[in-house]
């Protein structure tokens, strides 16, 4: 590695993904970010993850916890957070009828989670 040892942060990678419960559709976004160990990784390559784990049936908080332990297992990175913001189809289209309620679900690794700091700087930046 080349010495950076700094927040790397990808935002609005497009979530499509299915939920187990309704499988019913939910769509929204995802930030992802690490901060390099040993390795980098080109950028394209995080949004892939999300988009690989996103095929699945599966609840949201385990999309999140999937990217977040991959990165994790495959960079080794010193921390990991991963952020998943998204509308859930069974929401509007059954049962309660809401429109535009959003779920947010996230997973904080490592320094991340030791350094409140860097958790509020990556929520900061990740919400623009």
């Amino acid at each position: 590695m080349q010495g950076y040892d700094d927040m790397v942060l990808l935002r609005d990678i497009e979530v499509e993904s299915h939920c187990e419960h309704h499988m019913a559709p939910f769509l929204g976004k995802a930030y992802v970010a690490y901060v390099p160990a040993e390795k980098v990784v080109g950028i394209s390559k995080l949004a892939r993850v999300v988009e690989i784990f996103s095929k699945r049936l599966q609840t949201q908080e385990t999309l999140t916890q999937l990217i977040a332990q991959a990165i994790e297992d495959n960079l080794l990175p010193a921390g990991t957070a991963v952020l998943i913001d998204a509308e859930h189809q069974c929401m509007t289209t059954r049962g309660v009828h809401h429109r535009h309620v959003s779920t947010i679900t996230t997973r904080f690794t490592g320094v991340f989670k030791s350094d409140p700091t860097l958790q509020d700087r990556f929520l900061k930046l990740a919400r623009g």
